[in-house]
């Protein structure tokens, strides 16, 4: 199969590409061997009162503002749905972005301004996730926190600047649904773009078992952390576990007190956190509440019938989904239904018992719907040095193709060819190399890096990486290998600069045994590398957790949307990492990039292995509240994630 998503370069400049004003921030990020002030934290802090930023506050609305304007808008329509997908050597039915996979290439140029309906046609609540950008934070897609999940049915419109070229994506993020096959490539053109190459190809890595034997993402997730479901929609249902409602953003108990270190934390004084690297360890919960920047005036007393004491908790979920939408607060409704008729259609709590697996566009299961997908416990990456992940995926694709029936990359013996390649995979790290050729690393997690050449590449989920690669004579094999998912466990698409045989599905290029670049090798170029400073707080981040209970936590702590981790806007920021567990954790911050130890890269995704500790440093330079979470789906869906929140000023 030939690509339909090459492109020439030399097309794009001929294009005449308007230049947009403004660029990368050079000091997004700092050095993290710096040794911090004695006067790191401040002090008060620690004390009641403040708040924090809402998600449509004033402070993001003002950053925006600021932000690179080429005054371009690019308006995009976008449908999740249902739909029956050829794979290649099969056919799935599946979640997609229209009506592919990966779902249709979005591709900009930094200082334009996207504006997208997104319609939701799936069976199941859900949002829509800007992997790796600096946008503003009430559109990054993140229920309970930035947005109200969109319901099925229902529209929503997001609308941002994009102020940084680079690889993106974009995904749910809303329990495993990335898993089903919601995931598409986001593309920000630099309108300087400092590499000459004659084509372009985007090539998106992706481990598959949805509608494979009866297998679905959900049922996985439900075997491994024993019927738990996810944090994020709880199963995939719209009422679950009193996570259907936001937690109030910018709302510290809904009136206008907080408490830095909320009931049932463990932390010490401010003089023990400063003996231990002024060491924020603890974060903040509260109860969900709406904070006065959100909830407009209304009338309670209509709203609230009278009820006995046992409908209370049934009462409370049902304002939540139905009032809240009444008072303008919701999902934005298809044209021709009414916002109470949306609401309306949505299903009422059901109680959760037992182990078994529950879909929306399904029955309940007493037990999985298909062969065990869990991969054996004695499976051991010595890249990765843990198991090299926990679920046994039957496929792996590029661009939604199987090794069977790969995808084919063609042009002339010379030309330069830049790949951006994209891991949208749920749990599975890739080896990735070019049969016949050494690859130039430019990018990774969308920002430059000064060029190393490589024979292999190691990408965790969710991380990025650019190459520049001058094309042979012949016909070449990429491939991608599950690193130590097994024998065969690899994905294949096809490079033709000649006539001849395609490499078969087991072609293994020498390539992969030579030399792994890892992030760790890399260093910023000049253009983004950050300025010296001293961080201003220290944030310790241990990871908890095993596989056995499949209880993952950070400090302890499983997720909870009302949990908050305090900074505020001019701190430069470390984030201290500690893998306290046995298997690896690719760790993301959103909205954000930060600086990897020793003039590293900037990057917003980082591989944490078993036993290490890692400081990255970040400018708190957007405003919000931000999600910290591991980029395996299982993992964060089982309480690996937590919050960055900014205080107001």
């Amino acid at each position: 199969m030939d690509s339909p998503s090459t492109h020439s370069r030399r097309a794009l400049l001929s294009a005449g590409i308007a230049v947009a004003g403004g660029g990368l921030l050079a000091s997004s990020a700092g050095t993290a061997s710096a040794t911090p002030r004695p006067d790191a934290r401040r002090a008060h802090d620690h004390a009641r009162g403040g708040r924090y930023v809402d998600p449509r506050g004033p402070e993001v609305a003002e950053v925006e503002r600021r932000r690179n304007d080429s005054g371009r808008v690019r308006r995009l329509h976008m449908e999740a749905q249902k739909a029956r997908i050829d794979l290649g050597s099969l056919s799935v039915d599946t979640w997609v972005y229209g009506d592919q996979l990966p779902g249709k290439e979005i591709r900009v140029t930094a200082g334009d301004t996207l504006s997208m309906t997104f319609v939701n046609h799936l069976p199941q609540s859900t949002t829509v996730h800007w992997h790796g950008l600096r946008l503003r934070n009430d559109m990054d897609g993140v229920p309970d926190i930035t947005q109200r999940a969109i319901r099925p049915g229902s529209s929503f419109h997001y609308r941002f600047r994009v102020p940084d070229p680079g690889t993106y994506w974009f995904h749910p993020h809303v329990g495993v649904q990335q898993d089903h096959g919601l995931y598409g490539p986001l593309i920000i053109d630099d309108p300087r773009e400092p590499l000459e190459y004659d084509h372009e190809w985007v090539v998106v890595l992706d481990d598959w078992l949805d509608g494979v034997d009866g297998s679905n993402p959900d049922t996985v997730l439900n075997e491994l952390n024993h019927g738990r479901g996810s944090m994020h929609g709880h199963d995939g249902s719209d009422h679950g576990g009193g996570h259907s409602a936001m937690a109030g953003p910018g709302s510290d108990h809904g009136h206008g007190r907080t408490n830095d270190h909320g009931a049932g934390h463990s932390t010490s004084s401010p003089e023990r956190h400063d003996r231990d690297e002024h060491d924020s360890t603890g974060g903040e919960t509260r109860p969900p509440g709406w904070g006065p920047a959100v909830f407009p005036n209304v009338d309670l007393d209509r709203l609230v019938p009278d009820v006995d004491g046992s409908r209370l908790g049934t009462l409370g979920l049902g304002l939540a989904d139905q009032s809240l939408h009444d008072v303008g607060l919701g999902d934005v409704p298809l044209p021709g239904t009414s916002t109470r008729a949306a609401v309306g259609a949505a299903p009422m709590p059901a109680a959760r018992a037992g182990r078994g697996a529950r879909r929306d566009d399904g029955p309940r299961h007493d037990g999985r719907s298909g062969p065990s997908r869990l991969l054996s416990d004695s499976s051991h990456s010595a890249v990765l040095k843990s198991m090299p992940g926990n679920v046994n995926y039957p496929y792996h694709l590029i661009n939604g193709r199987t090794k069977r029936a790969p995808e084919t990359f063609r042009c002339r013996p010379g030309d330069r060819i830049r790949i951006r390649f994209i891991n949208a995979g749920g749990d599975t790290a890739y080896r990735v190399a070019l049969g016949g050729h050494r690859m130039t690393v430019t990018h990774t997690d969308g920002h430059p890096v000064e060029h190393a050449r490589a024979e292999q590449l190691l990408i965790g989920m969710a991380e990025r990486y650019d190459v520049l690669v001058t094309a042979g004579s012949g016909v070449f094999p990429l491939v991608a290998i599950a690193d130590s998912k097994g024998p065969g466990k690899s994905a294949l698409a096809v490079l033709r600069t000649a006539s001849g045989r395609a490499p078969d599905a087991s072609a293994h290029p020498r390539e992969l045994e030579g030399r792994l670049m890892t992030a760790d090798r890399l260093r910023a170029d000049e253009s983004v590398r950050a300025r010296i400073r001293q961080p201003d707080r220290t944030i310790s981040l241990r990871l908890n957790g095993n596989m056995r209970s499949f209880n993952w936590a950070i400090n302890g702590r499983p997720y909870t949307p009302s949990q908050r981790y305090p900074v505020r806007e001019g701190e430069r920021v470390r984030l201290v990492f500690r893998n306290r567990t046995k298997m690896w954790h690719p760790m993301h911050l959103h909205g954000h990039s930060f600086t990897l130890p020793d003039g590293g890269p900037r990057k917003d995704t980082t591989i944490m292995r078993p036993g290490e500790r890692l400081a990255v440093d970040l400018d708190a330079d957007n405003p919000g509240l931000w999600m910290l979470h591991c980029h395996n789906i299982y993992h964060s869906e089982s309480g690996m994630m937590t919050v960055l929140g900014y205080r107001q000023k």
